[in-house]
């Protein structure tokens, strides 16, 4: 069975090619700001989504769609990325910049 997981480190220097593998987890890397995969088995690493303007926190992965969740800590906002069309979209922003996520 595949094991997929997210988490959320500090300081970590992470590189490499995406991986083609069902055994990863996610990691996010707000100091550099970056989001990583890591193979769970060979510790092989990737950098996937590099950023400039932007604070990745929280993560979330859909397996079955392969769509990687996160929130962007400065921009407030929530994105989505697919690692089948490696394109990302804004799914949320939140307007008014509180810092309050909400679908009301």
């Amino acid at each position: 069975m595949p094991v997929f997981a997210c988490a959320h480190t500090l300081n970590a220097v992470l590189t490499g090619p995406l991986l083609n593998t069902d055994n990863f987890i996610m990691v996010s890397e707000p100091l550099l700001r970056n989001i990583y995969q890591v193979d769970v088995y060979t510790y092989a690493t990737a950098q996937l989504l590099p950023f400039s303007d932007s604070l990745p926190f929280a993560l979330a992965y859909d397996s079955a769609a392969k769509l990687l969740y996160w929130s962007d800590y400065l921009n407030h906002t929530i994105n989505k990325y697919s690692l089948v069309t490696n394109s990302s979209t804004v799914i949320y922003r939140d307007p008014a910049n509180t810092g309050k996520y909400s679908f009301q």
